[in-house]
């Protein structure tokens, strides 16, 4: 026989999949399934974290349980940016930003940006949400001799694509781009809200501008489970 808590988790799966439950909606409180299903409360909580551990709904402190957005699908190309893919789709997208410091390249970072090292750079870590739920973790390392007062216009701008407009140094285009799948580190999970045991793409790329030189290089982590990729290639001529 099947347990009990695995016909409320099917019946919800279904819910949501079929699109009865859409994303961003609020899934019934426990107390609700357990009088609709005569099974404990308890039940219904596993039942909700078999759900939450694929990435189907996420718990909020105080508020409940919701709808995760899943599988859009961002099309990488030189100027995309995964924020327009979430507005164009109708979610509204927000940036957090975790930490920003000046800090000197080191081997690995001199070697991707071709400038010396110790060379200054800003490091700044993003987490990128829509709709409140979190889709990609970034660490990104900029340089900071390019751009005057670097921090405090990123800051302000919230993009990098508009500060480097603004500055004069033209169109930000994406240079290079790889994917890796793993499995996120605890605190990437925590941040990504996603299963510590569910795989995550891992995106390497780097940025260049109008005059040739690199501006930065990017480490993104995103949540398989809600993002696939799409690569577009330039027209053949």
């Amino acid at each position: 026989m099947e347990p009990q808590w695995f016909k409320v988790y099917q019946a919800v799966k279904k819910a949501i999949l079929v699109g009865e439950l859409q994303p961003g909606r609020q899934v019934p409180p426990e107390f609700d399934l357990s009088e609709e299903y005569g099974v404990s409360r308890n039940t219904v909580r596993r039942a909700y974290l078999a759900l939450s551990q694929e990435g189907l709904i996420r718990s909020v402190n105080g508020r409940g349980s919701f709808v995760m957005q899943t599988g859009l699908t961002y099309e990488v190309d030189a100027t995309s940016r995964f924020r327009d893919v979430l507005d164009r789709q109708g979610v509204r997208s927000t940036v957090q930003l975790l930490d920003s410091e000046y800090t000197k390249a080191d081997e690995e970072i001199a070697g991707i940006l071709k400038v010396e090292s110790g060379h200054p750079l800003l490091r700044v870590t993003d987490l990128i949400l829509g709709d409140e739920v979190p889709f990609i973790l970034t660490v990104r390392h900029i340089r900071a001799d390019l751009i005057e007062d670097l921090e405090r216009k990123m800051k302000e701008a919230n993009s990098l694509t508009l500060v480097a407009r603004h500055e004069g140094l033209g169109q930000l285009r994406r240079v290079s781009t790889t994917v890796e799948a793993g499995l996120p580190t605890d605190r990437e999970a925590s941040l990504l809200q996603s299963p510590a045991n569910a795989p995550v793409l891992v995106v390497h790329s780097k940025g260049g501008i109008d005059n040739g030189l690199l501006l930065e290089c990017q480490r993104a982590v995103m949540n398989s489970q809600r993002i696939r990729l799409s690569f577009q290639s330039e027209p053949a001529r």
